[in-house]
């Protein structure tokens, strides 16, 4: 007689301590098949010996997993899909308290852990879990869960703050969001999804935790981790679906956020897009017209791999190496010309490094995109054949912040003289989207209840006032890396703050024809117009 003949596969995050270790242990005297998935080598043997050891089962295996790294999630993957074996239970318990920082992508590193890492895991092994159903996922929240009354999606892409246990609840909600989401994704298929509060554990996640055995308070993770199995296991759940538990198996009224279907969809959108997972988009920003102030998306010639080499050599090369007689020229109009413009561009570039002016001609990594053919053929059948190309712009927005937050129009008209047609490009050297990009008003004229807040001193924008029925209008401008638009100067927009969790760089190009000329009191200007 076969003692596997019901084994299973089992993956526990997190299982080589406390109720992840437990949860281990518990599946292998089962006879189950049992992968270890945690980021410590040391600590994982140390548990597949105890486990083999002490229950004579050993089909219990380590594979590296680092939830604070998207990379690692995948390479987890990968090393358990080159295995071949199907996948009938996954036990997202791994989690942190009270750690503090970013992920490898730049996410707060709590929620990174507790939720975002476990999204891609879960998503990833999505389609072996369907192929090997019945199967189940068991997602490890917390009743601080109930806590929260929104999310704050611009935290997700800062540092832990000082108040981290409003991350932690967070982080824990949100599983109970993504339960409910798989829930109904996965409603005619024989996967099951639940959540379960482990209870107060004695566990070492925090001091007070590690101390609790000793104050007889909490329970341990054998109790913790008998009820998460009884959920995981019995007959009697094996139906049951989107539910949320305590580790008595009663079950835990789910808050509001969590039942919120409109918020589940935000947050799958989101987590799609910070995790590259199934490549969420958008459609492209829509065909339009000179009237509307955007003309239409078009590609660059290079290809993915030539935009890639670019785009890395000006992140690592170019940014950083700004050229010396750019800062002298600017410490010298401000010393001796008292043009307070040059020292704000100066400590814009030393201190936030989003905004770096007139870098086409010091850099061929640069010029290379400017004189990219398809980028050519479009600037010439709306100015000619001859291109004069007076100014440039690279936009750095990082994670959580910000460029130019109010509406307005570019004023670039006033510094150019003579008779002539102009253009500006957008170039996206990364993907640009609704949580990084800039927005505008299509179609916009300028109405009496359209006001004049207060006018930019550097740059001489006007910065507007827009009535709330016209925000609402905004079109959030969507392109893939190696994509441009066309845009005039009527064009009235703003930056969109980056909660994409990723860096977004793009160069703005502006173009003329020779016919027109540049006044002389335009001062930050630190190379010649040149034709293209």
């Amino acid at each position: 007689m076969n003692p596997y003949k019901n084994q299973k596969v089992c993956i526990v995050t997190g299982g080589n301590s406390g109720v992840g270790l437990m949860t281990a242990f518990g599946l292998a005297q089962f006879g189950h098949h049992v992968f270890i998935a945690c980021r410590c080598a040391s600590k994982a043997e140390k548990a597949v010996n105890y486990i083999r050891s002490s229950t004579g089962n050993l089909n219990v295996e380590f594979l590296p997993l680092d939830l604070a790294s998207l990379d690692s999630v995948r390479r987890y993957v990968k090393l358990f899909q080159d295995r071949q074996l199907p996948l009938h239970l996954l036990v997202n318990n791994a989690g942190v308290f009270n750690t503090r920082g970013t992920t490898q992508e730049g996410f707060e590193l709590i929620w990174g852990i507790n939720y975002l890492g476990h999204f891609l895991l879960t998503n990833l092994l999505l389609e072996t879990l369907q192929h090997s159903a019945p199967s189940q996922i068991v997602m490890v929240a917390s009743d601080l869960a109930l806590r929260p009354t929104s999310i704050k999606w611009e935290r997700f892409v800062r540092k832990t703050p000082l108040n981290f246990i409003e991350l932690y609840a967070v982080s824990k909600l949100c599983l109970l969001i993504l339960t409910q989401e798989l829930s109904r994704r996965l409603e005619n298929t024989n996967v099951t999804v639940n959540a379960i509060h482990p209870g107060f554990v004695q566990s070492n996640i925090t001091l007070g935790h590690r101390l609790s055995k000793y104050l007889g308070i909490g329970i341990s993770p054998q109790e913790s981790a008998s009820g998460l199995l009884t959920c995981a296991t019995s007959a009697a759940f094996a139906d049951v679906k989107g539910k949320f538990f305590d580790y008595k198996q009663n079950e835990i009224e789910l808050p509001d956020l969590a039942q919120d279907t409109e918020l589940a969809q935000q947050l799958w959108e989101r987590s799609c897009l910070w995790t590259g997972y199934n490549r969420y988009r958008l459609t492209t920003t829509p065909n339009s017209n000179t009237t509307a102030g955007v003309l239409e998306p078009y590609s660059l010639a290079l290809s993915p791999t030539e935009l890639d080499s670019i785009t890395k050599t000006i992140i690592e090369d170019v940014l950083p190496k700004p050229p010396i007689k750019n800062h002298f020229y600017d410490r010298a109009k401000f010393l001796f010309m008292f043009r307070f413009g040059s020292i704000f561009l100066l400590l814009n570039q030393f201190r936030k490094k989003e905004f770096h002016m007139e870098r086409h001609l010091d850099s061929d990594a640069v010029w290379s995109i400017c004189q990219d053919k398809n980028l050519r053929q479009k600037l010439k059948e709306y100015l000619g054949e001859e291109l004069l190309l007076w100014r440039s712009e690279i936009w750095v927005n990082y994670p959580s912040q910000q460029l130019i937050p109010f509406w307005h129009q570019d004023s670039y008209p006033n510094l150019l003289q003579g008779e002539g047609k102009t253009i500006n490009v957008y170039i996206a050297l990364t993907e640009v989207n609704e949580w990084n990009g800039f927005e505008y008003i299509p179609n916009l004229q300028l109405t009496p209840d359209v006001s004049v807040k207060i006018k930019d001193p550097f740059s001489g924008n006007r910065l507007f006032d827009l009535p709330e029925d016209l925000e609402q209008q905004a079109v959030p401008v969507v392109l893939r890396p190696g994509e441009f638009v066309l845009f005039t100067d009527q064009l009235m927009h703003r930056s969109i703050r980056n909660t994409s969790g990723q860096v977004r760089l793009a160069l703005t190009l502006r173009l003329t024809q020779p016919s027109v000329h540049i006044v002389s009191s335009y001062s930050p200007i630190y190379s010649k117009p040149v034709l293209l």
